[in-house]
């Protein structure tokens, strides 16, 4: 086990899955079990916290001297899990709760855990199953590959090559600058092409949710976004 780490400063890695799973973590309690739960997450009442494959477990102080084990549990995927694709379980009274709303010590692991991914996105990788390091290792043996940018090599060996192309329509990598994108050759249109046309979307009013907490969490969520290509 290791002591849950607590992040400081405005720039972190992992700013939108950090959030993503505070907004998880609403949606699977009701307002006083998430109240409690943050509560708990504030006051380092986890004390230790193992991240693995498919199981996170938190080590919680409670009311009693003993602390409670929370449980987290999720399917094998990609990116931030869906409220179904999570197994929760605590040794507390409350994990055997008729509403099966998440208890206040599963809250405060998961609160906890969207900490450790602000500081450090890649668990999330290894939560649901996703080997990073061993993929890219994968990319980067892979005799089809020759670009030297590793962002590329990423990109071609999941794009491939027109069975056509003849080798004087082949970009030159040597001319290639920083910042040119490696696909634009690949997936450009040929001249004459007709674009297909972009629907119509009409316009809808964003309706904020009932709870308080859950309209708070999004609106930080919906402030910090940022999309980056790699």
């Amino acid at each position: 086990m290791s002591r849950p780490r607590k992040p400081f400063g405005a720039h972190h890695p992992g700013r939108l899955p950090a959030t993503m799973m505070k907004v998880l973590a609403a949606e699977m309690s009701d307002p006083q079990r998430l109240r409690r739960g943050k509560q708990y997450a504030k006051n380092d009442s986890v004390l230790d916290i193992i991240i693995e494959p498919g199981t996170i477990t938190c080590e919680v102080q409670g009311s009693r001297s003993t602390p409670y084990i929370a449980t987290i549990e999720v399917t094998q995927g990609s990116g931030m899990p869906l409220r179904r694709d999570i197994t929760k379980r605590c040794t507390c009274p409350d994990d055997d709760n008729w509403d099966n709303y998440a208890c206040k010590h599963v809250v405060a692991a998961m609160f906890t855990i969207s900490d450790e991914f602000l500081l450090e996105p890649e668990l999330l990788d290894l939560w649901r199953h996703n080997d990073v390091e061993s993929t890219e290792r994968d990319l980067d043996n892979d005799e089809s590959v020759h670009d030297d940018s590793e962002s590329s090599k990423r990109h071609l060996a999941l794009v491939p090559s027109p069975p056509a192309m003849a080798a004087a329509e082949v970009p030159d990598q040597s001319r290639r600058t920083r910042g040119d994108d490696p696909l634009r050759d690949l997936l450009r249109f040929p001249k004459g092409s007709e674009l297909p046309a972009a629907p119509q979307f009409e316009p809808f009013e964003s309706i904020q949710p009932k709870s308080r907490e859950l309209a708070a969490i999004l609106r930080d969520a919906l402030a910090n976004l940022r999309i980056e290509w790699d």
